[in-house]
């Protein structure tokens, strides 16, 4: 109802109840139903982007957004979201979630178990608008959505839609702290996102500070199999690999795939020529858990790859997946620990990268969840081509490694 004439017909309604000698109190009319008509124009004289009332927010992409003061239910739309509701221990709140999300074999899920029992808003990773709008959460939050459509998303549902940038461990690190602070605002959970940001950041610089004082000679890296939409083989790589740059390790990909994301540059996933990995021939290789099946088919030999000193010197390591399901950032930094340890033992000695990797779970998650990812990924293995080395038992095998 547009402004004009929903006090059009306020006034006609006040009109009537004179017509009808409307009961009066004191002298006035009987407030109560005056003040309950008033709210119900005041309301169908709002925006139709905002039909709730509470706080007004302003979510990562600008737009302001009036959220419940107390969020009751919650469903979380698009890579990554449900990641840093686990992150912000919120997870109870989530009433529905993507058909694609019962599927997945990814940490969150690892940690709340219960989220697969939930019932879908949508096949795969698209989502219904009605099953949306019949669900009716008190908020929806998405990221990688555009501001078009989430206003239209609200228009469509009569749901608040909160839009969260997703940000990086890098340049954009900036962004993903925002997107925490935002949802401790939220859910009111401020000292939870005080503590991640506070985490993540001594994380980083302990890792960084202990890279600076290592003794040994620098060494080139690369890193292999990094997903993007989906699982990829060796020659997918990421040119910004965080766990190199908060080492100092020198990535042979740096400066590949350079683009403009949002107001701050930053990398993307690449895809090189084998020719190119050849020609590089880095000193350390590392693959990616996530694309395992296609790179173990690459490399079985006789391989295009074979002539990779790495692999020649038996210097190739696995760890977590760095990119399934948008960024892992708790993979990120047990692969940081785990790095650090295996390129720099003068500054690294007296780490034990697995319990790091368990610290970084329990605080991320608050569960118990890292014996359970290695089992189930397999990472920080040494990776051999038997044809290039004798006298390995079948023991020392890389066992498949399973993904969704």
């Amino acid at each position: 109802m547009h402004k004009a004439a929903g006090l059009q017909a306020f006034g006609r309604f006040c009109r009537s109840l004179s017509d009808r000698g409307g009961q009066k109190q004191g002298g006035s009319w009987h407030l109560p139903m005056i003040m309950i008509m008033t709210a119900v124009v005041a309301s169908s004289c709002g925006s139709s982007r905002q039909p709730h009332e509470g706080r007004l927010i302003t979510d990562s992409a600008g737009r302001q957004v009036t959220v419940p003061d107390t969020v009751k239910s919650v469903i979380a739309l698009k890579s990554g979201t449900l990641r840093l509701l686990s992150y912000m221990k919120v997870t109870h709140l989530v009433s529905h979630i993507e058909g694609s999300e019962q599927r997945r074999n990814v940490l969150y899920l690892f940690a709340n178990p219960h989220l697969r029992e939930l019932p879908p808003i949508g096949a795969g990773n698209n989502y219904d608008t009605e099953l949306l709008a019949a669900a009716a959460p008190d908020l929806i939050l998405a990221t990688f959505m555009s501001p078009l459509e989430a206003d239209r998303l609200e228009q469509l549902t009569r749901r608040p839609v909160v839009l969260l940038e997703y940000g990086d461990l890098g340049e954009r690190r900036t962004k993903l702290f925002g997107t925490l602070t935002l949802l401790g605002t939220i859910f009111h959970r401020e000292e939870r996102a005080d503590t991640l940001i506070n985490y993540i950041e001594t994380t980083i610089n302990e890792c960084t500070r202990r890279a600076a004082a290592a003794t040994e000679k620098p060494c080139s890296a690369y890193i292999g199999g990094v997903a993007y939409n989906g699982a990829h083989g060796i020659t997918s790589t990421e040119p910004d690999y965080p766990p190199f740059a908060m080492l100092s390790v020198y990535n042979v990909a740096a400066g590949l795939g350079l683009r403009v994301n949002g107001d701050a540059p930053g990398h993307e996933v690449v895809f090189i020529d084998p020719e190119q990995l050849i020609q590089w021939n880095p000193d350390i290789l590392f693959l990616d858990a996530a694309g395992s099946r296609i790179w173990q088919e690459e490399l079985a030999a006789p391989s295009v790859f074979s002539p990779l000193k790495a692999l020649r010197e038996g210097k190739a390591y696995t760890v977590l997946p760095y990119n399934w399901n948008t960024t892992n950032y708790e993979n990120l930094l047990c692969n940081a620990w785990y790095i650090g340890s295996l390129l720099m033992p003068s500054a690294f000695g007296d780490v034990d990268a697995g319990q790091r990797g368990r610290e970084v779970m329990q605080l991320l998650y608050g569960a118990d969840i890292y014996d359970k990812a290695v089992d189930y990924y397999q990472p920080f293995r040494q990776y051999l081509d038997f044809s290039m080395h004798d006298n390995i038992s079948s023991a020392d095998t890389l066992p498949a490694i399973r993904h969704e």
